[in-house]
């Protein structure tokens, strides 16, 4: 009978070990969870808030990593076993949320989860190794500053049910955080995804007639293409040769559309001047709150004579009197444009703005003249 119910009292203890084994590492899991969130709140911008679907992740990825981490120190006894399994464990948890592109920067308003994840299992090293001490100490202190010979008073209990009070009170403060580092957040994720960090703000540009204003006439531009670029029109197997010209081609500041009718070659001079348009456009976009690297495209550059005529079988405004000839002159459209996937883009139309108010400084300042093309959609420019 004593062998029986010292059996009983053994599988009843192992029973109750059990339960409090996930309690401690289920409570774990939560504290790891809680701290996630509010670390991810703080970056929130404000008014946004978390899908769901991303909030429960977090809590699975919180709850894992909780039975990992009390399995490592409670079931393992040799220090440095325990170190060593400590780090294998923080190296597989940070290369599986990597495999799962957990780290993925797609969505600013989720970087503060990104940052969490990173510290969440040094947190949960601290919490394992401190919080045993702590509430050891803790409960000797009291029990020494009152004097008390059993931990089953009300005056223990009530101090221990004020160290839980103080603890809440921390995570309810935390969330009352919220969107704190809003800002630095959006920072952090421009800083990713364009190399730099921005905070200036969009304004409303004038209205204009730009077919009024761009309104150099082929004469006008003529004069100056014979100028400041070829002599004499080159054929289309002189080109590469041509000591006068330079090749142009897609950089960080503008887009070579597929040529038909021309040939990507320009003067040294009308080259500078595609580059510093793109250039401009793009500090213009940054400086207007955009991501920089929004780019131009150049949608008709050298021609020959053979393509001037090519070209007038099919489009009756081109003029055989054509200042692409030369070398000096460039179509770009103001409406196709090549805009990142990623951070803040502008759209069509605020792009076209930024493009118009580009070429209407340069024209003013006498670096170009600029016909703006109804039919053909791009602004006909040549260099001065």
């Amino acid at each position: 009978m004593d062998e029986q119910q010292k059996t009983r009292e053994a599988e009843s203890d192992r029973n109750f070990q059990r339960k409090l084994r996930t309690v401690k590492f289920l409570s774990l899991g939560i504290v790891l969870f809680l701290v996630a969130d509010i670390i991810g709140k703080w970056f929130l911008p404000e008014g946004a808030d978390v899908p769901y679907l991303f909030t429960a992740l977090v809590w699975c990825v919180s709850i894992i990593l909780g039975v990992a981490l009390y399995f490592c120190f409670h079931s393992i006894r040799k220090r440095s076993l325990k170190t060593a399994a400590l780090l294998v464990l923080y190296l597989v948890f940070l290369g599986s949320l990597i495999a799962f592109r957990f780290f993925r920067l797609d969505n600013p308003n989720l970087v503060g989860y990104r940052i969490s994840a990173i510290v969440l299992p040094f947190l949960g090293i601290v919490i394992c190794m401190a919080v045993k001490r702590i509430v050891y100490w803790y409960g000797i202190g009291i029990k020494k500053l009152f004097k008390l010979e059993t931990t089953h008073s009300a005056l223990f209990i009530g101090a221990f049910a004020v160290l839980g009070a103080v603890a809440v009170m921390l995570f309810i403060v935390g969330y009352r955080m919220k969107s704190c580092l809003g800002q630095q957040g959006i920072d952090i994720y421009q800083l990713y995804t364009e190399g730099e960090i921005n905070h200036n703000k969009d304004y409303a540009g004038p209205f204009r007639r730009y077919d009024t204003i761009f309104n150099d006439l082929n004469e006008i531009q003529l004069e100056a293409a014979r100028t400041n670029g070829l002599k004499e029109a080159v054929k289309e197997d002189e080109i590469e040769d041509n000591r006068q010209l330079q090749l142009i081609e897609t950089n960080r500041f503008y887009v070579v559309d597929k040529l038909t009718h021309s040939s990507p070659y320009l003067v040294p001079k009308a080259a500078e001047l595609v580059e510093d348009i793109g250039r401009a456009f793009q500090d213009s976009l940054f400086n207007r709150g955009y991501n920089r690297n929004h780019r131009i495209t150049v949608t008709s550059v050298l021609r020959t004579r053979e393509m001037v005529r090519e070209l007038q079988k099919s489009n009756v405004n081109s003029s055989e009197n054509s200042c692409h000839v030369y070398g000096t002159t460039v179509d770009i459209s103001y409406l196709t444009f090549d805009a990142p996937e990623k951070g803040r883009t502008a759209s069509q139309e605020k792009m076209r703005q930024v493009l118009m108010e580009v070429m209407y400084d340069l024209r003013n300042s006498g670096r170009c003249y600029v016909k703006y093309e109804k039919k053909q959609t791009c602004l006909h420019i040549t260099v001065r």
